[in-house]
């Protein structure tokens, strides 16, 4: 199965390495933490019916899976009957509101 993030999802990648390098100085950990980051997103792929709906209500009518990276991102996905799983959204936990 083949790995694509969304738009939203590759721009919060970008954001996160941007402001590890820039606001915190940290180039070296910027760059394994989204090699890390990158390397949860894809194996997603291998094991993706094993992940349960979303809590957020939104994303679990959309029939997005969720799950944790690192104790802190959650990554919204869904497998396509196509061969493709594609990453909706990439966000902090606790970022997150479980509205309507």
């Amino acid at each position: 199965m083949r790995v694509r993030y969304s738009q939203q999802a590759f721009e919060t990648i970008q954001f996160l390495m941007k402001y590890l390098v820039e606001e915190i100085k940290m180039p070296s950990t910027a760059i394994k933490y989204i090699f890390r980051m990158r390397a949860f997103g894809d194996s997603l792929a291998t094991n993706s019916n094993t992940y349960p709906l979303c809590r957020h209500k939104q994303w679990a009518t959309q029939g997005l899976k969720c799950a944790t990276f690192d104790k802190k991102w959650v990554f919204a996905f869904k497998a396509q009957k196509n061969g493709l799983l594609v990453i909706h959204h990439i966000k902090l936990g606790k970022l997150i509101r479980n509205t309507k």
